[in-house]
């Protein structure tokens, strides 16, 4: 099925909404994501760059063709996930051989990631489902699945305030979305032209989501408020 969404951002987001995951797991799993690659399907460690003598795309590529024969053993993280233990570089290689992909397409890479949350870290696809917040999404996956060497409290914050930046982006934004879809502004055929009229001089404001709320009950001291802005312009 292919991805739905404009960027890769998009993308890894619904992917992974579509699998369950809950807005906090998503943005916490991005996160490190982020931290580990860039987002980046393709992404050689760093570190290799030089010793290896490639760069990402030259790496993907040998390693797609067979000309570089070492991709399991040579201990260099490698993908969104930098999968780095030769056993996990082992099951990603069959896993893209099987879906007859190449190693870096971001499809088979996120995949394969949510495969091995499914049936090797069970209890970190628990959390990103159910989690109420993006630091505990972001620990579940960094001290659970990622676990790289270093685990410090100063990494923990800064992979979930990665995870912050994209629940920010996404979660909070389809929210907005949400709430104003559900705008009551659309005012019976009787009213309009009274609302119109409001609307005009200032009597009838929205929220703070721009909502009328025109078929609402109105308290008494909504109605004041409506009666001294009438006398105003009178």
């Amino acid at each position: 099925m292919a991805l739905r969404g404009a960027t890769v951002e998009q993308k890894i987001w619904n992917y992974f909404k579509d699998k369950g995951l809950n807005d906090y797991g998503c943005a916490g799993l991005m996160g490190n994501l982020y931290a580990e690659s860039a987002l980046n399907s393709k992404n050689l460690q760093n570190s290799f760059e030089k010793k290896l003598k490639y760069t990402d795309e030259t790496y993907t590529k040998a390693v797609d063709n067979g000309q570089y024969k070492n991709f399991v053993r040579d201990s260099a993280g490698y993908g969104l996930a930098q999968w780095t233990y030769w056993s996990r570089k082992q099951a990603m290689l069959n896993f893209a051989a099987s879906c007859k992909k190449s190693i870096g397409d971001l499809e088979m890479q996120l995949d394969f990631l949510y495969s091995e949350l499914r049936t090797g870290y069970k209890k970190v696809l628990d959390v990103l489902t159910s989690v109420r917040s993006v630091f505990e999404a972001s620990n579940a996956v960094l001290l659970g699945f990622e676990r790289p060497a270093d685990q410090s409290e100063a990494v923990q914050s800064k992979r979930a305030s990665y995870g912050e930046g994209y629940y920010e982006k996404y979660a909070v934004k389809e929210d907005k979305s949400m709430a104003e879809n559900k705008l009551d502004n659309t005012p019976d055929a009787w009213a309009k032209e009274a609302v119109d009229w409001a609307v005009e001089n200032k009597i009838l404001f929205g929220d703070e989501n721009g909502n009328y709320k025109l078929h609402n009950s109105c308290t008494r001291q909504e109605m004041l408020v409506f009666l001294n802005r009438m006398r105003k312009i009178v």
